[in-house]
């Protein structure tokens, strides 16, 4: 075995990488994760869900197809860390067994992923900072010889966004049904020597104008008119609502998390309905959100707007990445709704005919296609300014979170990739990705409420509702949450009938 102190600096770690490095380094953000529910169809017998021996050879088939996940952090507290290459993986300290699930049952996984979100990853100068937890789901198609188990891919954010996790269960997938021809069972692993992505800032061209440079500089000293002049939304101001203002304890930060599963047949009327108005989900869901919470926020806490982040993906942009890579390639799209005066919101059936709802997700729908098809202006480009991270986040502590909640939608998941297989057809094991989950830590500088969508290609979606618990400023955040998706799948129906 190679000596563990013989490790290769790969590169620096860029800006956009340092962001996240440091954050993950203060406590401030912990490990996102992208869940898939597997099925393995094993008439012999032979697959053993809680046996990790067999997930191995699927595990090096990723390593070998995402050489991020060979790179180990050294000077993680620092202001100049760099990407290392360590001379083995050990995969006992990456791979792990959770106890079964007697049922498939979303809120019992939410409760898993929960308490991942909140462990941090150690030693990340030694071991690359990400972990897959296999979590067994009692037998229920015994008949049929399927078995299946939740497969919890959780990573630092500096290692890939969402799509990241979801590049990583199609590579996870393909090893799963034929990685037996390439690998072999020993924990041992030899890190990919092929080089990692790019960081953003260098696979394209990020320019900021003065306009937006001197939105941000001055802040709440320019008047709103003035930045939508521009064309700018503003961060948030002082009489939007954003929960309690930024904190950390380290003795007391935890993830609150809720989940909602759409059925296909709901999403699939949904989207026709979107369609009949010339408007995206996300555009839709984001006009969707601010109408419940509108509705559900108290009326005495004396806010008069909401704003949304909406997380937008530059892949398309950017020829250096592929939907098959991970990387981290998000920006984000800042808009702002104002708070209704009455007591009560429309209901649902007015809702669907509400010709001011549907043009105002309209108008975000096109916002949302312009900001993604741009590299021009985007927020994450303003990265460039900042020179010292540790500080930053530091300051932040006690100032007003930047927006009331963040929509993230990684759209659909194909387990198939796009890239050709490199094993043969024959052989292979009959297994499938039946449901995915996407789901965030606690983010202190981060929004209020965190929404985050993904829909298996051809079947339900997940919508996942996370925050750090005791930062909403209302009585019962459990009771609000729950009471916020329930109003989803409300509207949702109503408006599809």
């Amino acid at each position: 075995m190679p000596h563990q102190d013989n490790v290769e600096i790969i590169r620096s770690a860029s800006k956009n990488e340092r962001r996240h490095i440091m954050r993950h380094a203060l406590g401030f953000y912990g490990a996102l994760t992208i869940t898939g529910l597997y099925s393995v169809h094993d008439t012999a017998h032979a697959f053993d869900p809680a046996n990790l021996d067999h997930f191995v050879p699927a595990l090096k088939h990723c390593i070998a197809t995402h050489p991020i996940l060979s790179a180990a952090i050294q000077g993680h507290t620092t202001e100049s860390p760099n990407f290392i290459r360590p001379a083995y993986l050990d995969l006992r300290h990456h791979l792990h067994l959770h106890a079964s699930l007697l049922k498939d049952d979303l809120s019992m996984i939410t409760e898993v992923t929960k308490k991942i979100h909140d462990q941090l990853f150690l030693q990340v100068d030694q071991r690359p900072p990400w972990k897959v937890f296999i979590v067994p789901v009692a037998d229920e198609l015994g008949s049929e010889g399927a078995r299946r188990a939740y497969v919890i891919f959780a990573y630092s954010h500096s290692h890939g966004d969402g799509k990241s996790g979801l590049a990583f269960h199609r590579s996870f997938l393909e090893g799963l049904q034929a990685g037996c021809d390439l690998y072999d069972q020993d924990y041992i692993c030899r890190p990919s020597a092929s080089p990692i992505p790019p960081p953003l800032e260098e696979a394209c061209d990020l320019t900021i104008s003065w306009s937006y440079l001197l939105l941000n500089l001055l802040g709440p000293l320019i008047p709103s008119f003035a930045a939508n002049y521009f064309g700018h939304t503003q961060p948030a101001i002082s009489n939007t609502w954003t929960g309690k203002a930024m904190c950390h304890e380290p003795s007391d930060f935890h993830t609150g998390s809720q989940a909602l599963l759409v059925e296909k047949s709901l999403l699939d009327a949904a989207i026709r309905v979107c369609r009949e108005h010339d408007v995206k989900f996300t555009g839709f869901f984001n006009q969707l959100v601010a109408h419940i919470l509108d509705d559900a926020l108290p009326r005495d806490v004396g806010t008069e707007n909401l704003l949304g982040q909406i997380v937008i993906d530059l892949r398309g942009q950017t020829a250096a990445y592929s939907e098959d890579q991970m990387a981290n390639s998000v920006s984000a799209l800042y808009v702002s709704s104002p708070r209704s005066h009455s007591m009560s919101s429309k209901g649902a059936t007015a809702l669907k005919h509400d010709s001011a709802f549907w043009d105002t997700a309209r108008r975000t729908t096109i916002q949302l296609a312009s900001s993604a098809s741009t590299l021009a202006d985007q927020p994450i480009g303003l990265l460039r300014y900042l020179s010292q991270f540790r500080p930053w986040f530091v300051n932040q502590l006690g100032k007003k979170r930047e927006s009331s909640y963040e929509i993230s939608n990684v759209v659909v998941f194909d387990p198939q990739s796009s890239e050709p297989s490199t094993f043969s057809n024959t052989g292979r094991k009959d297994c499938n990705i039946e449901r995915v989950l996407f789901s965030q830590p606690a983010n202190v500088t981060g929004s209020a409420l965190n929404f985050q969508l993904v829909t298996r290609k051809g079947g339900d979606m997940v919508i996942t509702l996370n925050w750090q618990l005791g930062i909403l400023d209302v009585p019962d955040e459990d009771l609000f949450t729950r009471d916020i998706l329930r109003r989803v799948r409300e509207l949702l129906t109503e408006v599809c009938q």
